[in-house]
């Protein structure tokens, strides 16, 4: 195993955790929906036949409005939500290269940062728990067979250390909190949730550095980085979608990437914890 090839497929599938966590399943519901029904399927279960089923859409809450975002706003209202609703389950879905790879996962807030957990499909299939500073990862690729790899994130020069800060969703919206154009494109449903559809237009160097990356990445990216963004009425995201052409290094084709994501169940039931010590591991094959 070459471990810098293995850490660039790493730091890719955690760039697109990020834009998606900001992201559980595919038929994502939101939580007050989902909470809802379920809580009038247990009541309608354990009730007598002789009394009338309760309507469980009279339970719900209305959702919020609309109102549009400026781009002034848009970073600290979504924000706010993500952090005042605490967890969230995502999903997200990337191709690159003719191959794809799909995660799924739920994350948290929490004083300490974000924690998270996930599961992705695909070539370099993985599961990944993330508790602040501390990233464990399962791999076939890794090369540690059943156990885990712990790798420490406070680093911030080093690749890792990249790649935690790649994973905080506060990070990913922060780079779009000075963007080159924010458009409201309209309204949708996403997932039987009315929400605003946005373009946000970002400058790549701006992007680079409020993700902490190398400076020089910026000239591996396009002049400008498109994302498509669902907000809610009540400023919490609901999907995103990004395409991206990576120019060749020395010329020739550039490579396409598609990545896009879901966030649902706000507020739901988390559970997120490290593995066993003894199913931990911090050497790394061939390192």
């Amino acid at each position: 195993m070459r471990v810098p090839s293995l850490a660039r497929r790493l730091g890719t599938a955690a760039l697109v955790l990020t834009v998606g966590v900001g992201v559980a399943s595919c038929s994502s519901d939101d939580s007050g929906s989902s909470e809802s029904s379920s809580s009038a399927s247990d009541d309608s279960t354990d009730a007598s036949t002789d009394e009338p089923t309760e309507d469980p859409s009279a339970s719900e809450e209305p959702a919020a409005s609309l109102t549009e975002l400026s781009a002034g706003d848009f970073y600290p209202a979504v924000m706010d939500a993500m952090r005042e609703a605490e967890t969230f389950n995502f999903t997200t879905s990337s191709e690159s290269a003719g191959q794809s790879q799909d995660m799924a996962g739920q994350a948290r807030f929490t004083d300490g940062g974000i924690e998270m957990k996930a599961s992705s499909t695909g070539p370099q299939a993985m599961e990944l728990i993330l508790l602040g500073q501390e990233m464990y990862l399962k791999s076939d690729d890794l090369g540690t067979g059943d156990k885990w790899l712990k790798i420490d994130l406070s680093d911030p020069n080093s690749l890792f250390g990249m790649i935690g800060k790649a994973t905080d969703p506060e990070v990913m919206f922060k780079a779009m909190e000075e963007p080159k154009k924010l458009e409201l494109v309209g309204s949708e449903d996403v997932d039987g949730v009315e929400a605003n559809h946005y373009r946000i237009t970002l400058d790549p160097t701006k992007y680079v550095s409020a993700m902490g990356f190398p400076a020089a990445m910026a000239d591996m990216l396009p002049d400008e980085l498109v994302t498509e963004m669902w907000v809610d009425g009540d400023n919490l995201p609901r999907k995103f979608s990004q395409s991206l052409e990576i120019p060749a290094v020395g010329g020739g084709q550039p490579t396409s990437q598609t990545s896009e994501g879901t966030y649902s169940d706000f507020g739901t039931d988390v559970e997120i914890e490290a593995p066993p010590a003894d199913q931990v591991t911090e050497d790394v094959p061939g390192a």
